[in-house]
């Protein structure tokens, strides 16, 4: 089990840094097109969340 928590937690890191990485490229190169920005940036925040969810994930008993 200790593995798998591991493993999650290198997982999170990667999704949470891809998201911010997405947002902040969707900022740089979508800055005069708000749709495709728009889109980018909540996929982004999703991609964080959900890297954050896995950081926070509690063990099964």
């Amino acid at each position: 089990m200790r593995t798998r928590r591991i493993l999650a937690v290198i997982v999170g890191i990667a999704q949470g840094a891809i998201g911010v990485f997405a947002v902040v490229f969707a900022y740089i190169l979508f800055f005069d097109f708000p749709l495709q920005l728009f889109i980018l940036i909540v996929f982004g925040f999703f991609s964080i969340i959900s890297g954050l969810f896995l950081l926070t994930e509690r063990p099964s008993p």
